[in-house]
Protein backbone atom coordinates (compact mmCIF):
# COMPACT_ATOMS: atom_id res chain seq x y z
CA UNK A 1 0.00 0.00 0.00
CA UNK A 2 2.22 2.58 -1.61
CA UNK A 3 -0.37 5.08 -2.63
CA UNK A 4 0.32 7.89 0.14
CA UNK A 5 -3.64 9.39 -0.60
CA UNK A 6 -4.80 5.76 0.16
CA UNK A 7 -2.49 5.65 3.32
CA UNK A 8 -4.01 8.71 4.65
CA UNK A 9 -7.68 8.11 3.87
CA UNK A 10 -7.29 4.76 6.02
CA UNK A 11 -5.13 6.50 8.57
CA UNK A 12 -8.31 8.99 8.72
CA UNK A 13 -10.50 6.28 9.18
CA UNK A 14 -8.97 4.67 11.93
CA UNK A 15 -8.22 8.11 13.77
CA UNK A 16 -12.35 8.87 13.50
CA UNK A 17 -13.04 4.97 14.44
CA UNK A 18 -10.84 5.55 17.33
CA UNK A 19 -12.30 9.15 18.67
CA UNK A 20 -15.69 7.52 18.01
CA UNK A 21 -15.42 4.85 19.99
CA UNK A 22 -13.64 6.95 22.87
CA UNK A 23 -17.00 9.15 22.38
CA UNK A 24 -19.17 6.37 23.50
CA UNK A 25 -17.04 4.94 25.78
CA UNK A 26 -17.19 8.26 27.13
CA UNK A 27 -20.76 8.73 27.32
CA UNK A 28 -21.46 5.56 28.29
CA UNK A 29 -19.21 6.15 31.90
CA UNK A 30 -21.09 9.44 31.90
CA UNK A 31 -24.13 7.87 32.04
CA UNK A 32 -23.43 5.55 34.60
CA UNK A 33 -22.22 8.06 37.05
CA UNK A 34 -25.72 10.24 36.81
CA UNK A 35 -28.10 6.99 36.54
CA UNK A 36 -27.68 7.09 40.72
CA UNK A 37 -29.36 10.29 40.35
CA UNK A 38 -31.60 10.33 37.08
CA UNK A 39 -32.62 6.78 38.43
CA UNK A 40 -34.53 7.26 41.19
CA UNK A 41 -35.62 10.67 40.25
CA UNK A 42 -37.24 9.96 37.28
CA UNK A 43 -39.58 7.32 39.21
CA UNK A 44 -39.66 9.80 42.07
CA UNK A 45 -41.26 12.34 39.35
CA UNK A 46 -43.70 9.43 38.32
CA UNK A 47 -44.76 8.56 41.83
CA UNK A 48 -45.86 12.08 42.86
CA UNK A 49 -47.36 12.44 39.64
CA UNK A 50 -49.50 9.49 40.20
CA UNK A 51 -49.97 10.46 44.06
CA UNK A 52 -47.72 7.98 45.57
CA UNK A 53 -46.06 10.48 47.64
CA UNK A 54 -44.58 8.69 50.17
CA UNK A 55 -42.91 6.75 47.81
CA UNK A 56 -41.67 10.36 46.07
CA UNK A 57 -40.39 11.00 49.11
CA UNK A 58 -38.31 7.94 49.48
CA UNK A 59 -37.09 8.36 46.01
CA UNK A 60 -36.14 11.70 46.19
CA UNK A 61 -34.35 11.34 49.25
CA UNK A 62 -32.04 8.48 47.18
CA UNK A 63 -31.88 11.14 44.25
CA UNK A 64 -30.00 14.08 46.61
CA UNK A 65 -28.13 11.11 48.06
CA UNK A 66 -27.19 9.85 44.30
CA UNK A 67 -26.12 13.48 43.51
CA UNK A 68 -23.86 13.98 45.81
CA UNK A 69 -21.70 11.44 44.14
CA UNK A 70 -21.42 13.63 41.52
CA UNK A 71 -18.63 15.30 40.21
CA UNK A 72 -20.68 18.34 39.31
CA UNK A 73 -24.07 17.18 40.74
CA UNK A 74 -24.94 20.24 42.90
CA UNK A 75 -27.55 21.44 40.18
CA UNK A 76 -28.99 18.08 40.40
CA UNK A 77 -28.80 17.70 44.67
CA UNK A 78 -30.77 21.05 44.37
CA UNK A 79 -33.62 19.69 42.06
CA UNK A 80 -34.31 16.41 44.25
CA UNK A 81 -33.79 18.20 47.69
CA UNK A 82 -36.66 21.23 46.46
CA UNK A 83 -38.70 18.74 44.76
CA UNK A 84 -38.33 16.58 48.45
CA UNK A 85 -39.30 19.68 50.30
CA UNK A 86 -42.30 20.07 47.87
CA UNK A 87 -43.59 16.78 48.46
CA UNK A 88 -43.70 17.17 51.87
CA UNK A 89 -45.65 20.34 51.42
CA UNK A 90 -47.83 19.04 49.64
CA UNK A 91 -47.94 15.98 52.96
CA UNK A 92 -48.78 19.15 54.96
CA UNK A 93 -45.48 18.11 56.90
CA UNK A 94 -44.01 21.43 57.22
CA UNK A 95 -41.04 20.70 59.49
CA UNK A 96 -39.94 18.37 56.89
CA UNK A 97 -40.41 20.52 53.87
CA UNK A 98 -39.01 23.45 55.42
CA UNK A 99 -35.84 21.25 56.06
CA UNK A 100 -35.57 20.28 52.58
CA UNK A 101 -36.43 23.26 51.38
CA UNK A 102 -33.29 25.26 53.03
CA UNK A 103 -30.92 21.87 52.09
CA UNK A 104 -31.71 22.70 48.75
CA UNK A 105 -31.30 26.78 48.81
CA UNK A 106 -27.98 26.48 50.24
CA UNK A 107 -26.62 24.31 47.09
CA UNK A 108 -28.85 27.23 45.00
CA UNK A 109 -26.82 30.15 47.09
CA UNK A 110 -23.40 28.65 47.22
CA UNK A 111 -23.13 27.88 43.14
CA UNK A 112 -25.65 29.71 41.64
CA UNK A 113 -27.28 32.95 41.81
CA UNK A 114 -29.49 32.89 38.54
CA UNK A 115 -31.48 29.72 39.48
CA UNK A 116 -33.61 28.68 42.04
CA UNK A 117 -37.04 30.63 41.30
CA UNK A 118 -38.97 26.67 42.56
CA UNK A 119 -37.27 26.52 45.52
CA UNK A 120 -37.38 30.08 46.95
CA UNK A 121 -41.28 29.70 45.65
CA UNK A 122 -42.04 26.84 47.46
CA UNK A 123 -39.97 28.07 51.27
CA UNK A 124 -41.87 31.31 50.31
CA UNK A 125 -45.19 29.72 50.36
CA UNK A 126 -44.56 27.51 52.98
CA UNK A 127 -43.89 30.59 55.16
CA UNK A 128 -47.14 32.05 54.11
CA UNK A 129 -49.18 29.10 54.33
CA UNK A 130 -47.93 29.13 58.48
CA UNK A 131 -48.74 32.87 58.76
CA UNK A 132 -45.24 34.13 58.92
CA UNK A 133 -45.15 37.15 56.08
CA UNK A 134 -42.19 38.64 57.26
CA UNK A 135 -39.97 35.37 56.57
CA UNK A 136 -41.67 34.79 53.17
CA UNK A 137 -40.93 38.17 51.93
CA UNK A 138 -37.37 38.09 50.79
CA UNK A 139 -37.93 34.90 48.78
CA UNK A 140 -41.24 35.65 47.27
CA UNK A 141 -39.86 38.76 45.87
CA UNK A 142 -36.63 36.84 44.59
CA UNK A 143 -38.62 34.30 43.18
CA UNK A 144 -41.00 36.40 41.47
CA UNK A 145 -37.93 38.39 40.06
CA UNK A 146 -36.26 35.43 38.72
CA UNK A 147 -39.84 33.66 37.19
CA UNK A 148 -40.10 37.11 35.62
CA UNK A 149 -36.29 36.68 33.85
CA UNK A 150 -37.20 33.10 32.56
CA UNK A 151 -41.09 32.99 31.81
CA UNK A 152 -40.27 34.59 28.33
CA UNK A 153 -37.84 31.67 28.02
CA UNK A 154 -40.38 29.08 28.53
CA UNK A 155 -43.12 30.72 26.33
CA UNK A 156 -45.34 30.39 29.82
CA UNK A 157 -46.79 32.91 32.13
CA UNK A 158 -48.25 29.97 34.92
CA UNK A 159 -44.95 29.97 37.20
CA UNK A 160 -44.95 33.29 37.03
CA UNK A 161 -48.78 33.78 37.71
CA UNK A 162 -48.25 32.09 40.90
CA UNK A 163 -45.66 33.94 42.01
CA UNK A 164 -47.87 37.12 40.99
CA UNK A 165 -50.53 35.61 43.24
CA UNK A 166 -47.95 34.57 46.08
CA UNK A 167 -47.25 38.69 46.14
CA UNK A 168 -51.04 39.14 46.58
CA UNK A 169 -50.87 36.97 49.32
CA UNK A 170 -47.76 38.51 50.99
CA UNK A 171 -49.44 42.53 50.90
CA UNK A 172 -52.84 41.17 52.61
CA UNK A 173 -50.62 39.67 55.35
CA UNK A 174 -48.95 42.85 55.96
CA UNK A 175 -52.50 45.12 55.67
CA UNK A 176 -51.31 46.50 51.81
CA UNK A 177 -55.33 45.78 50.36
CA UNK A 178 -54.66 47.91 47.43
CA UNK A 179 -51.33 46.03 46.51
CA UNK A 180 -52.92 43.19 46.74
CA UNK A 181 -55.64 43.90 44.45
CA UNK A 182 -53.53 44.84 41.98
CA UNK A 183 -51.07 41.18 42.26
CA UNK A 184 -54.43 39.43 42.04
CA UNK A 185 -55.83 40.48 38.91
CA UNK A 186 -52.09 40.97 36.98
CA UNK A 187 -51.80 37.50 37.73
CA UNK A 188 -55.47 36.75 36.88
CA UNK A 189 -55.02 38.57 33.46
CA UNK A 190 -51.73 36.47 32.75
CA UNK A 191 -53.89 33.56 32.87
CA UNK A 192 -57.11 34.65 30.93
CA UNK A 193 -55.86 34.46 27.82
CA UNK A 194 -57.68 34.27 24.15
CA UNK A 195 -57.56 30.86 24.48
CA UNK A 196 -60.10 30.41 27.30
CA UNK A 197 -59.69 29.74 31.10
CA UNK A 198 -56.57 27.40 31.74
CA UNK A 199 -57.16 24.09 33.65
CA UNK A 200 -54.61 23.46 36.93
CA UNK A 201 -51.23 23.05 35.84
CA UNK A 202 -50.28 19.72 36.98
CA UNK A 203 -47.14 19.57 37.32
CA UNK A 204 -44.86 19.20 40.02
CA UNK A 205 -45.39 21.66 42.74
CA UNK A 206 -49.32 22.14 41.58
CA UNK A 207 -50.24 21.19 44.88
CA UNK A 208 -48.52 24.59 46.49
CA UNK A 209 -49.00 27.04 43.31
CA UNK A 210 -52.03 29.33 42.99
CA UNK A 211 -53.90 28.13 39.72
CA UNK A 212 -56.81 30.57 37.96
CA UNK A 213 -59.15 29.59 39.97
CA UNK A 214 -57.30 29.77 43.35
CA UNK A 215 -56.19 33.81 42.09
CA UNK A 216 -60.34 34.41 41.26
CA UNK A 217 -61.34 33.35 44.53
CA UNK A 218 -58.18 35.16 46.18
CA UNK A 219 -59.40 38.25 44.46
CA UNK A 220 -63.36 37.95 45.08
CA UNK A 221 -62.68 37.00 48.78
CA UNK A 222 -60.60 40.38 48.70
CA UNK A 223 -63.33 42.39 47.70
CA UNK A 224 -65.95 40.74 49.39
CA UNK A 225 -63.93 41.31 53.16
CA UNK A 226 -63.55 44.74 51.69
CA UNK A 227 -67.13 45.78 51.50
CA UNK A 228 -67.33 45.57 47.52
CA UNK A 229 -69.56 43.13 47.36
CA UNK A 230 -70.87 42.96 44.21
CA UNK A 231 -67.07 42.77 42.96
CA UNK A 232 -66.46 39.83 45.33
CA UNK A 233 -70.23 37.67 44.02
CA UNK A 234 -68.15 38.36 40.73
CA UNK A 235 -65.01 36.68 40.96
CA UNK A 236 -66.08 34.28 43.31
CA UNK A 237 -68.77 32.79 40.65
CA UNK A 238 -65.96 32.89 38.02
CA UNK A 239 -63.69 30.93 40.75
CA UNK A 240 -66.45 28.07 41.36
CA UNK A 241 -66.59 27.94 37.05
CA UNK A 242 -63.08 27.85 36.73
CA UNK A 243 -62.75 25.07 39.20
CA UNK A 244 -65.29 22.99 37.59
CA UNK A 245 -61.66 22.51 34.71
CA UNK A 246 -59.80 20.88 37.37
CA UNK A 247 -61.04 17.54 36.13
CA UNK A 248 -58.74 13.58 36.10
CA UNK A 249 -57.56 14.18 39.98
CA UNK A 250 -58.20 10.80 41.17
CA UNK A 251 -54.59 10.00 41.48
CA UNK A 252 -53.53 12.95 42.65
CA UNK A 253 -54.71 13.25 45.82
CA UNK A 254 -52.90 16.04 47.26
CA UNK A 255 -54.04 18.24 44.25
CA UNK A 256 -57.42 16.95 44.47
CA UNK A 257 -57.83 18.16 48.36
CA UNK A 258 -56.18 21.45 47.32
CA UNK A 259 -59.24 21.70 44.58
CA UNK A 260 -61.57 20.46 47.17
CA UNK A 261 -60.49 22.99 49.66
CA UNK A 262 -60.77 26.10 47.83
CA UNK A 263 -63.67 25.48 46.22
CA UNK A 264 -64.93 24.75 49.85
CA UNK A 265 -63.78 28.17 50.64
CA UNK A 266 -65.49 29.79 47.47
CA UNK A 267 -68.96 28.16 48.28
CA UNK A 268 -68.77 29.56 51.84
CA UNK A 269 -67.86 32.95 50.77
CA UNK A 270 -70.88 32.70 48.21
CA UNK A 271 -72.61 31.83 51.61
CA UNK A 272 -73.44 27.95 50.36
CA UNK A 273 -72.32 27.24 53.79
CA UNK A 274 -73.88 23.17 53.35
CA UNK A 275 -72.10 22.61 50.26
CA UNK A 276 -68.49 24.06 51.82
CA UNK A 277 -68.61 22.10 54.94
CA UNK A 278 -69.22 18.91 52.55
CA UNK A 279 -66.20 20.02 50.59
CA UNK A 280 -64.21 21.00 53.13
CA UNK A 281 -64.89 17.91 54.68
CA UNK A 282 -63.89 16.00 51.52
CA UNK A 283 -60.96 18.18 51.21
CA UNK A 284 -59.69 16.74 55.20
CA UNK A 285 -59.98 13.15 54.22
CA UNK A 286 -57.89 13.71 50.60
CA UNK A 287 -54.95 15.55 52.46
CA UNK A 288 -54.80 12.49 54.92
CA UNK A 289 -54.58 10.52 52.41
CA UNK A 290 -51.63 12.22 50.38
CA UNK A 291 -50.16 12.16 53.83
CA UNK A 292 -50.39 8.56 54.80
CA UNK A 293 -50.99 6.40 51.79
Amino acid sequence: MKNPVTRTFLALLLLCCGTAARADSDYLDEKARMEPFYGPYNRAVYAQLHGRLDEACVLFAQAAAGAKKMQHGWWQEYKALVALGAAYHARRDFKLAEKYYLEGLADYKNMHRDLGAVGLSGLGRLYLDRGLPKKAEPLIREARDLEYKESGKRGDLTRLAAAVSDLGRLSEMLGERKKAEIYYLTAAKMLSGPQGEPPVHAGLGAEQMDSYPIILYRLGDLYQRGGNAAAGARYLAKALAAFDLWVNLEARPALKARRLEYRGYTLRALGRNAEAAAELKEAGRQYRLAAFE
